[in-house]
């Protein structure tokens, strides 16, 4: 049976495709890259907002056509909205379609060995640490729909971690819902650092609540754990914030970030906010703009708040306007543009290692330490010589913009 795989959602999303399609392999079935010669298309769904829903049931509508004019006999749906569905409510509206019922747990595939089929470049894999959440955030679906918290070994991520090695990959990104929730995680940065083969290491969806002196420490102390970390800080007001019941305040983040810098001179530094949380008032947004201005962080993602049903913020009192949030976040982006162009026009000058993606005409395009895969900037290599993608060069960089650094080849 040829099986044709369709991946949405974020990169916890895409590692749990690539275990299915291991599982899929592993049974004697072959993964097509083209729906028109599948006998089974796979829909793996996110439904963590409601733009995520809508475009997966846009693609599932898509993919039912192929059973329609292709060789298709069963359409399966997977990941988050089968589980959002059937604990919040409502149908997929398209027939005939079967749901895997249940998330993707790759947790549980894993601990049965089942070979990874991976889906990213050859050179980087993103693994996950664990799976759920149990911080039960108020504007959050996830603990209902991916579950409590469950880790994995360390002992099985390092024999996975290993095993990509042995295959090529040089960057290993660890993710979860909640990684630095995971309780070993200084020890496993410690063990993967000595992973022969490995030359990256990078530190995704960290919370600013969980993330201990001890990680920090190791994170300064170990040269293949690149100096960057996403820190998802969500705001900068307290009373936001224990309205999200996120169990951190302001102090929290100001003590990290100035732990972070003085243990680690130049960490770039991403994070996240939402504005338009229900109560948010033009004078917390304001002091959230001036905290952002203090905090010159190196990358930041805004993102207007989503009403979800079956959310606490749901129900709560004092719903902004989804104009007010828009011009909100359109604000926040105009002042982290220019908070961006100047942190990136002082590395004019400086020498950076880069991991090489891809060809821009005669130059060539990769990721500095400073950037993860997909969400942040890229480095353009003027009339670089010839060099095969996944290598690493050093790029002394000349100019730069809002994102992308611009160098020649170090001398």
């Amino acid at each position: 049976m040829k099986v044709f795989f369709v991946s949405l959602g974020c990169p916890k999303n895409l590692t749990d495709s690539e275990v299915l399609m291991g599982k899929f392999t592993s049974s004697g079935h072959q993964i097509t890259l083209n729906p028109k010669e599948a006998d089974t298309i796979v829909v793996n769904t996110c439904a963590f907002l409601k733009a995520a829903r809508d475009e997966a049931a846009a693609v599932i509508r898509e993919m039912a056509k192929w059973k329609e004019k292709g060789r298709c006999r069963q359409l399966l749906v997977a990941g988050c909205l089968p589980e959002y569905l059937r604990k919040i409510g409502g149908a997929i509206h398209e027939s005939p379609v079967r749901r895997i019922d249940g998330i993707i747990d790759s947790i549980n595939l894993y601990e049965c060995g089942v070979p990874r089929i991976k889906a990213t470049q050859p050179w980087f894999a993103y693994v996950k640490i664990s799976e759920g959440c149990n911080n039960n955030c108020t504007y959050c679906l996830i603990p209902k729909i991916r579950g409590r918290l469950r880790h994995r070994k360390v002992r099985d991520i390092l024999a996975e971690v290993k095993g990509l090695a042995k295959r090529g990959v040089k960057e290993i990104i660890y993710i979860a819902q909640d990684t630095t929730a995971y309780p070993y995680l200084a020890r496993l940065l410690k063990l993967t650092a000595k992973i022969k083969g490995i030359r990256w290491i990078r530190l995704m969806y960290a919370h600013p609540g969980h993330l201990s002196q001890s990680t920090i420490k190791v994170m300064a102390e170990e040269k293949k754990i690149v100096k960057y970390i996403d820190l998802p800080i969500q705001h900068s007001e307290d009373r936001i914030l224990r309205s999200m019941r996120r169990k951190y305040g302001r102090n929290t983040i100001e003590i990290q970030l100035k732990l972070l810098r003085e243990m680690m001179p130049g960490i770039a530094i991403r994070t996240s906010v939402i504005v338009g949380f229900p109560g948010e008032t033009e004078r917390d947004f304001e002091n959230l703009k001036e905290f952002i201005k203090q905090a010159k962080f190196d990358r930041l993602g805004v993102f207007p708040y989503s009403r979800e049903k079956g959310t606490k913020a749901f129900m709560m009192k004092g719903q902004v306007p989804e104009k007010v949030k828009r011009r909100r976040a359109c604000e926040l982006m105009k002042l982290q543009a220019g908070i961006s162009r100047k942190i990136n026009a002082k590395l004019a000058g400086r020498t950076l290692e880069v991991l090489i993606e891809g060809r821009k005409g005669k130059d060539l395009v990769g990721r500095s330490f400073r950037d993860a895969p997909e969400i942040d900037g890229r480095v353009h290599v003027k009339n670089a010589k010839k060099v095969s993608l996944g290598e690493f060069i050093r790029a002394v960089i000349s100019s730069s913009g809002r994102h992308d650094l611009f160098g020649k080849p170090a001398i």
